[in-house]
């Protein structure tokens, strides 16, 4: 029988942003998630850089995958 445990099967970093605090976050609409954290720092340091009067976070994403048995009644 599999084991139904979550297992990780990947992690993306993305960035979101506000202009103030109080307002809702926003994702950045043009930019791809990235898989490498280390990138996702650097695009999050020029964000800051050049929009320093907004906020910026940054976000993880993380994808599981749970098999278990299924019912076969209908």
């Amino acid at each position: 029988m599999p084991d139904p445990t979550p297992r990780i099967v990947s992690v993306a970093y993305f960035i979101e942003y506000r202009p103030a605090p109080g307002q809702p976050w926003q994702k950045t609409p043009k930019a791809a998630a990235c898989e490498v954290k280390a990138d996702a720092l650097r695009l999050l340091a020029y964000r800051r850089e050049h929009q320093a009067n907004w906020e910026h976070r940054l976000m993880q994403r993380v994808t599981t995958v749970t098999e278990q048995p299924a019912e076969e009644t209908p």
